[in-house]
């Protein structure tokens, strides 16, 4: 029966949720800045006969997640999906192709997910270049980074501010202006998600944003905890590589 979670499931629902701490490091994020009450989060769960956990559904605003460790469901919660109002509905590849053919689905995208475990191969390059902490005194020139990269969704002031509660993000200033960033959030206590890595079209290829999330990395790792993200330019995985991140898996959102 997919019955709706509270703190009463937590011990049970952790327990679940970490047999694949990278996979779930933004459902377990939530939960620790969230809770169970919160009208614009909530959380599902298929919990069978003996108790246990078979599946996890998790609704942010109009944004779902889903989670499996092994087998599920799909018609139970294709059913249930289908009576909810969200925009996109991600998770691990094989989980969402399972549920696709049953959800009234438009396009999808498929990303590559990875994690880093070590500093065995960050190294800073120290040179005269300087990464500088993302504050709220600079955000307004990393809003306009955003507008230059064709790859990103024009953002605003405020939604950069929201995603810094969750994280940290460094970048390089040039002339004044904000040529490349990295970003982290979701941040939970042992995992935390790399965003926003971007570099101006006209200062490409001088290993800024390398610098800024190696910067990050390297703190992230010093306070025990394993930066992830995901990415789907092979360019950019190819520097993803060399820092030291190992694949883990294929990550998909799809589109109503």
């Amino acid at each position: 029966m997919i019955v709706k979670l509270d703190s009463s499931h937590h011990n049970d629902l952790m327990k679940y949720l970490n047999k694949e701490p990278e996979f779930n490091l933004l459902i377990i994020g939530d939960i620790e800045r969230y809770g169970y009450d919160n009208y614009f989060f909530n959380i599902w769960g298929n919990v069978n006969k003996d108790g246990n956990i078979e599946g996890v559904l998790v609704k942010y605003f109009e944004f779902l997640t889903f989670y499996s460790y092994d087998t599920f469901d799909v018609s139970k919660f294709a059913k249930f999906i289908n009576r909810l109002n969200y925009s996109e509905i991600s998770g691990k590849t094989w989980c969402i192709d399972e549920l696709e053919g049953k959800l009234n689905l438009s396009k999808k995208r498929t990303v590559n997910f990875c994690k880093l475990e070590n500093m065995n191969n960050l190294d800073e390059n120290r040179s005269e270049i300087k990464i500088k902490k993302i504050r709220f005194g600079n955000i307004n020139k990393v809003a306009k980074l955003y507008e230059s990269i064709e790859e990103f969704d024009v953002t605003s002031v405020e939604n950069i501010k929201s995603g810094l509660k969750s994280g940290r993000g460094y970048c390089v200033e040039i002339n004044r202006k904000v040529v490349a960033m990295a970003k982290s959030t979701s941040e939970n206590h042992t995992h935390a998600m790399i965003v926003g890595v971007g570099t101006h079209p006209n200062y490409r290829n001088n290993g800024y944003a390398t610098k800024c999330i190696v910067k990050i990395c390297k703190e992230l790792l010093s306070e025990n905890k394993i930066p992830c993200l995901f990415y789907d330019n092979q360019q950019a995985g190819k520097i993803y590589k060399k820092i030291g991140f190992k694949e883990l898996g294929k990550w998909t959102i799809c589109y109503r």
